[in-house]
């Protein structure tokens, strides 16, 4: 395996990702579409090792393509905008894999700050927003968890376990604010 593609400019390989996506939007080729996704999947197999994890993403990303296609043989009247609809999505997901797998948060930012002339407090915080994800996801579990015990019954997109993430959310962002200000990040 080459992993090449960790080796490149995480900003650069951003311009370019973002890019190609601009430009595949102006097009209406389903054909250009699984084009798009085979080429960023032999990217991923050719130039990473995380083929294991973009496969496990390639299934829900199916059942949100299987989806469109349904959608919009049923409403848009043809199987063709199905079509469209369905690869369209496959295409963008290919784009974001390619970046996502393929790309640390902390070179990316770096490389922001470097490359793209991005000021310091803003890579800061992008990156304290992306180390707060995990403690989201726990805060979440728990907050299911706890109105289970109490005996409330919960389907799969139930709100009320929000409410308490948006609570420590904001707190631990208060948090994070006094951490800045502390590092000499203060608002100009």
């Amino acid at each position: 395996m080459f992993n090449y593609l960790y080796k490149i400019n995480p900003f650069y390989k951003f311009v370019t990702v973002i890019t190609l996506a601009i430009l595949l939007t102006f097009t209406s080729s389903a054909m250009l579409n699984i084009g798009a996704f085979v080429i960023c999947m032999l990217l991923l197999i050719t130039g990473s090792d995380k083929i294991v994890s973009a496969l496990k993403l390639c299934v829900p990303m199916l059942l949100i393509a299987t989806g469109l296609f349904i959608s919009g043989a049923n409403i848009g009247g043809s199987q063709q905008d199905g079509l469209f609809l369905a690869t369209r999505v496959v295409a963008f997901m290919g784009f974001g894999m390619v970046f996502s797998l393929t790309t640390d948060p902390y070179a990316f930012m770096k490389s922001l700050q470097k490359d793209a002339k991005l000021p310091r407090k803003f890579a800061y915080g992008v990156l304290c927003a992306f180390n707060l994800v995990p403690y989201i996801k726990e805060e979440y579990n728990n907050a299911r968890l706890a109105l289970a015990v109490r005996g409330v019954k919960l389907s799969i997109f139930s709100v009320k376990p929000l409410f308490s993430v948006l609570v420590n959310s904001v707190r631990w962002s208060e948090m994070l604010s006094m951490a800045m200000q502390s590092k000499g990040f203060d608002a100009e």
